[in-house]
C-alpha cells in the first residue's frame, strides 16, 4: 500500500467523483452534466492509471525529506493563511477564524523549524 499511495488518492479522487455523479443521477441532472462530470470521471481514472505506471517504474518513495532552509516549512500555511486572509474581505471575516490558526502554525514552523535535527 504505502509503494502506490499516490495511485490510491487519485484513484480514491476518481471514485469519490464516480459517487457524486451517481448523487446527481438520483436527483435527475440533465445529460450535459452527466456528460461533463463523466468526463471528468474518466480523465481522473486515465490519471490514475498514468500515477500506477509512474509509481511502478520509478524508484520507492522517500520518507523523509530534508528542508533546505530552517524555516521553509512555514510557506505553505503562510501562503494559505494569507490567501483566506485575502478572501476574507470578499466572502466575509468568517474567514479569518480559519487563516488565524494557520498564520499561527506558520510562525510556530518558522520560529522552530522544519529540518531534521541532528542526533
Amino acid at each position: 500500500m504505502k509503494r502506490h499511495l499516490p495511485f490510491v488518492v487519485v484513484a480514491g479522487w476518481g471514485a469519490l467523483n464516480g459517487v457524486l455523479l451517481a448523487v446527481l443521477a438520483v436527483y435527475g441532472e440533465s445529460s450535459m452534466v452527466f456528460w461533463l462530470w463523466g468526463g471528468a470521471v474518466v480523465l481522473l481514472a486515465l490519471v490514475a492509471l498514468a500515477v500506477l505506471a509512474a509509481c511502478r517504474s520509478g524508484p520507492d518513495q522517500h520518507v523523509r525529506y530534508r528542508v533546505p532552509d530552517r524555516g521553509a516549512g512555514a510557506v505553505v500555511p503562510a501562503a494559505f493563511g494569507l490567501l483566506l486572509v485575502a478572501l476574507a474581505f470578499v466572502y466575509g471575516l468568517w474567514l479569518l477564524a480559519l487563516a488565524g490558526p494557520l498564520l499561527l502554525v506558520a510562525v510556530a514552523l518558522a520560529v522552530r523549524g522544519t529540518t531534521a535535527r541532528e542526533e
